[in-house]
């Protein structure tokens, strides 16, 4: 079995974590694997990734002030650059010819930039099954329809996908019923359950000694990848300068590999001078970070939100609000299921934040994985199985070898 994961990573961290997630748990379920991962996430380096799987790295991409996509590191127009990614994506994928073909999040890619290869390995004599991966929720309904109206993207899952996975739950939110989609393209939908992930290498014990030695309380502080994590950072750290020189609590502050290198300096030179408080770039164990802490304040990212209901953890959620408002749509689910507090980043001053961990540290910590479903990685392995012409056999010892019908 060979798969091709495309990511087109022009902000955060999100996509190729989950990326890397999911062809992690494809090549442990089949036999004979081989997996490769394109994609343009300027920090694809930082990522292990699992045996039998390699990487190709696409020159990167961010948004300038205007809210356009413009090359991030090298001196090429964005027509340039979007045009040479689209030959490397093609190149891979018809000198690999993978079995299965998985996109994540943008059907299209970055301005169209997958459909010549989706084209090349559709002429093959056995075309690869196509799916397209779309985390819970995507934007606002009236956001993603102009753009999906603008960018074709109905046409697109229609003629090049055999398969539309939701890694969510219906009941939590229905991206056919909000965003609309004819019953053609919602018939193809799969709603496979949230993405989980165990691979904490710490018990809780040896975090909290690492990181909150005196009290035995530990409070953590993450923004995901970084990139618009500075004021959630710096309010924090100013509420917590005002617990004095011996604070009830430890914190650790995960910055995140994509703040620019000159606020994370000044974060660096705040938490220098606080009793208690500890600060990281990158921290690979999240989960054992969301198993270990007492409280979290956290965006609202999809990785991150999954991560913290897998591991049951009491979290404060401040999320972005723009220029997506995905992160708010999704606190606001979770929310008003109570499972989490919801705070928007205009209210996340540096008092109301303190107030919000003494609060969330005197309350029990919400039901099992938030009543969330988390059966998204076994359900992906099953409709791969289920999409292939032929029958395959699962590898021996697979959770899904002895339910599945292939």
């Amino acid at each position: 079995m060979r798969f091709l994961f495309y990511s087109h990573d022009s902000y955060g961290l999100g996509h190729i974590r989950r990326t890397n997630v999911i062809a992690d748990r494809l090549i442990r379920s089949f036999p004979a694997p081989s997996a490769l991962v394109v994609t343009g996430s300027p920090r694809a380096h930082y990522f292990r990734y699992p045996p039998h799987c390699d990487y190709l790295k696409l020159p990167s991409v961010t948004k300038g002030p205007d809210g356009q996509y413009v090359s991030r590191d090298i001196e090429m127009s964005i027509t340039e650059t979007v045009a040479l990614r689209g030959r490397l994506i093609r190149a891979a994928a018809e000198s690999f010819r993978p079995d299965v073909f998985f996109a994540d999040h943008t059907p299209g890619g970055l301005n169209g930039e997958i459909l010549p290869a989706l084209n090349a390995l559709m002429r093959l004599p056995e075309a690869p099954v196509r799916i397209i991966g779309l985390r819970d929720i995507i934007d606002e309904p009236e956001a993603v329809k102009r753009a999906w109206d603008a960018e074709g993207t109905v046409d697109v899952l229609r003629r090049y996908y055999n398969l539309i996975l939701v890694y969510g739950q219906r009941e939590v939110f229905d991206p056919a019923r909000e965003y609309e989609l004819p019953d053609d393209l919602a018939a193809r939908i799969r709603f496979v359950g949230y993405i989980g992930r165990n691979s904490s290498t710490a018990s809780p014990e040896k975090i909290r000694e690492r990181f909150a030695p005196r009290t035995g309380l530990l409070v953590a502080v993450t923004a995901g990848g970084g990139g618009d994590g500075n004021s959630l950072m710096n309010s924090f750290l100013e509420g917590y300068e005002r617990l004095g020189s011996r604070p009830p609590f430890e914190t650790l502050l995960i910055t995140g590999p994509l703040m620019s290198p000159r606020k994370r300096k000044r974060i660096l030179a705040r938490v220098k001078k606080l009793e208690g408080a500890s600060v990281l770039e990158f921290f690979e164990d999240i989960p054992g970070i969301c198993h270990s802490a007492d409280f979290v304040v956290a965006m609202g990212g999809y990785n991150t939100i999954c991560e913290l209901a897998y591991a049951g953890a009491s979290a404060l959620i401040v999320p972005r609000t723009s220029p997506r408002r995905e992160q708010l749509l999704r606190a606001q689910r979770l929310a008003e299921r109570g499972v989490v507090r919801l705070l928007l980043p205009e209210a996340a001053l540096p008092d109301t934040l303190i107030r919000e961990v003494f609060e969330g540290l005197g309350r029990p910590r919400p039901p099992r994985r938030w009543g969330l479903e988390f059966s998204g990685l076994e359900n992906i392995c099953r409709a791969v199985a289920d999409q292939r012409p032929t029958p395959l056999v699962l590898q021996p010892g697979s959770r899904l070898a002895a339910g599945s019908r292939s």
